[in-house]
């Protein structure tokens, strides 16, 4: 009996601990942009997939030849939500993006999940003042 009890306060303090980290995580990995931060945003389970938009007006902080010898392009892009709340993102691309565009991101944290280009129109306008601004 003794041991069922200190068994189940042990898997209590897991749960506990595994909680609170769930809980604290989205606040450190917010506008990092490691592969560690995108794996846990994408794991854990209180982070809400959100659509963001950016604008394409950023230079590619990174260009590579990929595995299969095509052009990679890495970007860092400030985006907004539909509330105003920013947030920086690096995915890749596999071409240039064309200036004075903008991107719908589906993302969940720093993970983004898929991305593509929207009309001006469909951008809600108070993302496009903090787009414009920035």
């Amino acid at each position: 009996m003794k041991f069922i009890a200190k068994f189940s306060v042990f898997i209590g303090g897991i749960i506990l601990v595994l909680g609170i980290g769930a809980a604290i995580l989205p606040g450190l990995t917010k506008n990092k942009h490691s592969e560690i931060a995108m794996a846990a945003d994408n794991v854990n389970p209180l982070v809400k997939t959100e659509t963001v938009y950016a604008s394409t007006n950023a230079k590619p902080v990174r260009h590579y030849i990929g595995g299969g010898g095509e052009d990679e392009y890495v970007y860092q892009l400030l985006t907004y939500n539909a509330q105003g709340q920013a947030r920086t993102l690096t995915f890749d691309a596999q071409w240039k993006l064309k200036p004075n565009k903008y991107l719908k991101i589906s993302t969940k944290g720093q993970n983004v999940e898929s991305w593509g280009k929207v009309a001006r129109a469909d951008v809600p306008s108070g993302v496009r003042q903090n787009l414009l601004m920035s």
